[in-house]
């Protein structure tokens, strides 16, 4: 199915779900109140629109706790297949095109290098012969040649350090040093991205107790059914005490902490959480 007609069955399906909850006489502020799913993702499943939602598992726990609270559960089976195909598709391992790495057929012999080191030390002897020759005939002349001014500092009995009189050297003040404007490239700066708004995140993996406070707020005080999602806006940390703390899965601030207890502690535990996104068990 093309992706623009998945988009439309998923405005469909939310439109129906919708008109569902106004028959409910309900508002979007009621729903809120009473599940705590974000306002923002809550218009996105009405609209169809799923931009900047987080996981599809997350996304399929928020709409099960929205139909059954507006009593229109038979919509979920094809809200959860609509999302199912917007997922892609996992990629196909790349073919090998390198081939197997076996080895040779029996008997096959390396290439000798033996020729390689033969040319070079010939190369080697004819470059000392030529130095020789040239040597013995009157030595180098090297024409325009810069050379470092030795001649001006002395030696540990006083005398001038010597410079081969052979070699004729161009003042240095013959040549113009060349001068202009130094440019340099100037490094464009990336604008750090925005870090997330600080949030907290619950999902039952079973039916779990809960008690929530932010601040001084209390904002939850109940059984999270198993599937169900709740979300928070984190402006001053939240202290949650669970019942059974290894049937919730925490999401701070985007990032997935798994469940609050992994190591399955089935006795109630109380966690603090951070708007920094940092926590820590305080009981």
């Amino acid at each position: 199915m093309p992706g623009s007609d998945r988009s439309d069955a998923l405005r469909e399906l939310g439109g129906m779900a919708a008109e569902r909850r106004e028959q409910a006489n309900m508002t979007l502020d009621e729903v809120y109140d009473r599940t705590r799913i974000r306002m923002e993702y809550l218009r996105g499943i009405e609209a169809g629109n799923y931009e900047g939602f987080p996981e599809p598992v997350y996304v399929k726990g928020f709409i099960r706790t929205y139909l059954r609270l507006i009593g229109a559960e038979d919509l979920q089976e094809d809200f959860i297949a609509q999302l199912n195909r917007l997922q892609p598709k996992k990629e196909e391992p790349a073919a090998n095109i390198l081939g197997n790495a076996s080895p040779g057929p029996r008997g096959f012999k390396p290439v000798s290098h033996v020729w390689l080191f033969l040319v070079l030390l010939a190369a080697l002897a004819g470059t000392g012969i030529y130095v020789w020759y040239a040597w013995s005939n009157g030595g180098f002349k090297i024409e325009n040649w810069r050379w470092p001014n030795f001649s001006q500092g002395t030696g540990s009995s006083g005398e001038r350090t010597g410079v081969n009189t052979d070699v004729h050297v161009q003042a240095s003040r013959d040549v113009a040093p060349e001068t202009g404007p130094v440019s340099a490239e100037v490094a464009s700066v990336e604008t750090p991205a925005p870090r997330p708004k600080p949030s907290l995140m619950i999902r039952a993996r079973g039916d779990v107790w809960m008690s929530v406070s932010i601040g001084d707020k209390n904002v939850y005080n109940r059984t999270l059914k198993s599937g169900a999602v709740v979300s928070w806006d984190l402006p001053a940390p939240a202290r949650v005490r669970f019942g059974r703390p290894d049937m919730a899965n925490v999401t701070l601030n985007g990032k997935d902490l798994g469940p609050a207890n992994a190591r399955g502690s089935k006795k109630a535990e109380t966690y603090l959480y951070q708007p920094d996104g940092v926590w820590k068990k305080v009981n």
